[in-house]
């Protein structure tokens, strides 16, 4: 990926972040984690695709599509999504420092 296209992805994210920012006064609070981990999953895309994004930040962006739009479901299954997200990122973490936390 060119720099001028790295440049352009990310300006495009910046704005779905802004916009999102925005809409979230109107929009259901549910949304607000959505958008939030929607924007992970954006971003680790914009990565790979320069070839920056590392296996751990992949792994992370396959569980946000496997399970982001439990939004829809139920509040309960949002809450398990997204605990579920965090002891994959603690995972990943701990891994990295060599398991001492």
């Amino acid at each position: 990926m060119k720099p001028g296209e790295l440049e352009e992805r990310i300006y495009e994210l910046v704005g779905y972040m802004i916009t999102s920012g925005r809409n979230l006064l109107d929009e259901t609070p549910a949304y607000g984690p959505f958008r939030l981990v929607d924007a992970v999953s954006r971003l680790t895309a914009i990565l790979e695709e320069g070839g920056l994004a590392s296996p751990r930040l992949l792994r992370l962006r396959e569980a946000i599509e496997r399970g982001k739009y439990s939004v829809m479901e139920s509040q309960e299954a949002l809450r398990e999504f997204l605990e579920g997200l965090v002891y994959i990122y603690v995972e990943q973490l701990e891994a990295t420092e060599g398991g001492d936390g």
